[in-house]
């Protein structure tokens, strides 16, 4: 899989921060043609954000509808999109949601606050820069509202802990047998 760089402004080859190339393919024909964001999910996981988020993005800014099926690793974008046109679509979310303003790292952290109507706080962990994101500067900012990335981590991190336990129990019923 070829890697590039998060920032593709920077053209340094050993740039610290990578990512996969976007693979996109076309299925279906006519009415029901969609694109499969292929890797969608290893590219979120190289920007340290949550799927959905970048699947919405390309959802926004193409005006089409997607699909977002987690457990079949499945992320559809409704009508025939190229690879090239969603890198470039995806370059805008990194610059909007995942470059530092200060310091064009890729090193920040998202959460949410309802205080005063809500507001989503970017916080860089390179340079320590906090600041908000505008809350009228993209329709993407009120999905974050609504599924904020500090709830999807706590879902996650829960989910793990209920499973240790379980494996923990089944541990001590078979060892005290």
């Amino acid at each position: 899989m070829a890697m590039i760089n998060v920032n593709r402004q920077t053209n340094d080859m050993f740039y610290r921060y990578k990512m996969p190339k976007l693979l996109a393919k076309v299925e279906g024909t006519g009415n029901g043609i969609k694109t499969v964001v292929v890797n969608a999910t290893a590219i979120a996981k190289a920007l340290s954000r949550p799927t959905t988020y970048v699947t919405k993005f390309f959802g926004y800014e193409l005006g089409a509808q997607v699909q977002m099926n987690a457990k079949d690793d499945r992320y559809i974008v409704n009508g025939s999109h190229d690879c090239e046109k969603l890198q470039n679509l995806l370059d805008g979310f990194i610059k909007r949601f995942v470059l530092c303003p200060n310091c064009d790292n890729p090193e920040t952290r998202l959460s949410f606050r309802k205080r005063n109507g809500g507001e989503i706080h970017q916080r860089c962990i390179a340079c320590g820069y906090t600041g908000t994101i505008n809350m009228a500067s993209h329709k993407l900012t009120t999905y974050i509202a609504k599924n904020p990335p500090d709830a999807e981590d706590k879902s996650e991190t829960t989910t793990e802990t209920k499973t240790k336990g379980k494996s923990k129990g089944k541990k001590k019923e078979a060892g005290g047998t």
